[in-house]
């Protein structure tokens, strides 16, 4: 009996005196992408082409019983994906859903397919990576965009609604100025070599290990701006239009790429904070291209470095790079900057602020701890 197409997907072929590089496995079809084996994001958007060129949708009367959702993954990665800020997302998501749905019509989606799709990424599918389901939901909330939009493009006559799973609740890990002093030290790669022997706390500072400055690095701007992951390692010294920059001669950090496509997390502009700037002034004449190069490059993800400090710095594994922006925030708020500011400072709603920080506020619940104030107290009044 014939073994089932597990369907087009990325490969990453080794090859023996040449480079290792990605390519597209449909069947006993194999398609080079010229993608290298760090470039796994062009490489999803190769394969998201290939998908949409292989598959002509099929609409008939867009009844959702007699569409597919196959059909309805390629028209949404070939009409609405390319003017995402982020194409190779949809098609790392396609890839999954694909999977699971590809072999559905859309009147087939419901809470009981949903819920199997969930517990098969979180349960590790066909041997895979598990996820946690913050990710699955991610991944079901493409295919509820691209259902949407084939809707809304009148190639199905009926709306097809997706099940998702709950929200995971918001993190509130933040970092003790203790804790950010430790992280940066051991970035750095200073750690204690002598501690108290009663109270345990260390006495001693020493440089053990060999410092990355291109973290201690990231760690000051996102301490200091609040600025997202992927904008920061983006930053370069000079105006461009992938990234931003900063600007020295007015004080101002640019967190968007000039044309860059403005999208729902916002990247204001903002001065360059006094602490930071002498740092900002010193990196431009150690680095070529952007404050987090390495080796003369800059780097697409703060992953093993960032771990290595959390390890030697004895933080837990909650500890991510975007903790750092909670940090921001909530020291913000702790010295009574005004919630709008914050929000505009960061990026974000006033909501957003409110609601995931708010309770860090000196003000917060001000009003009604005076309300416990008075003689009429206990009158009923």
């Amino acid at each position: 009996m014939p073994r089932k197409s597990k369907g087009a997907r990325l490969y990453l072929r080794k090859r023996s005196g040449r480079p290792t590089v990605w390519v597209i496995l449909d069947g006993t079809i194999e398609v080079g992408t010229g993608c290298g084996e760090h470039d796994r994001s062009a490489a999803e958007v190769q394969l998201q082409e290939y998908l949409a060129q292989k598959h002509k949708p099929q609409w008939r009367q867009g009844e959702p019983g007699q569409v597919a959702v196959a059909d309805v993954l390629a028209f949404y990665g070939q009409e609405r994906a390319p003017q995402l800020a982020h194409p190779e997302t949809v098609g790392f998501h396609v890839e999954h859903l694909l999977r699971h749905f590809g072999d559905k019509v859309c009147s087939e989606i419901d809470g009981t397919s949903c819920r199997a799709y969930v517990r098969r990424r979180m349960g590790g599918e066909d041997g895979r990576r598990a996820v946690k389901q913050g990710t699955a939901r991610r991944e079901l909330e493409t295919l509820q965009s691209a259902l949407g939009f084939a809707f809304k493009e009148k190639k199905l006559v009926l709306p097809v609604f997706v099940t998702l799973p709950d929200k995971a609740p918001p993190r509130e890990r933040w970092l003790e100025r203790s804790e950010a002093a430790r992280l940066l030290a051991a970035a750095l790669g200073i750690v204690p070599v002598a501690s108290d022997v009663i109270s345990r706390e260390p006495v001693k500072w020493g440089r053990m290990y060999r410092p990355t400055y291109h973290v201690a690095r990231f760690i000051l701007i996102a301490l200091y701006t609040g600025t997202r992951h992927e904008a920061i390692l983006a930053l370069r010294w000079g105006v461009n239009s992938s990234g931003g920059w900063f600007d020295l001669d007015r004080g101002i950090m640019y967190r968007r790429g000039q044309g860059q496509k403005q999208t729902s997390k916002r990247r204001p502009p903002v001065p360059i904070p006094e602490n930071l700037a002498p740092h900002v002034r010193r990196w431009r004449k150690l680095t070529v291209n952007g404050p987090v190069e390495y080796h003369g490059r800059l780097i697409k993800k703060e992953r093993k470095a960032f771990d290595r400090a959390t390890d030697l710095a004895g933080l837990g594994d909650d500890v991510t790079p975007h903790i750092l922006r909670h940090t921001c925030a909530t020291w913000m708020l702790q010295r009574g900057v005004p919630i709008w500011e914050v929000a505009g400072f960061l990026g974000a709603s006033e909501k957003v602020i409110r609601d995931t920080y708010g309770h860090h506020s000196p003000k917060h619940l001000e009003a009604a701890k005076r309300r416990f104030n008075g003689q009429s107290l206990g009158n009923g009044i």
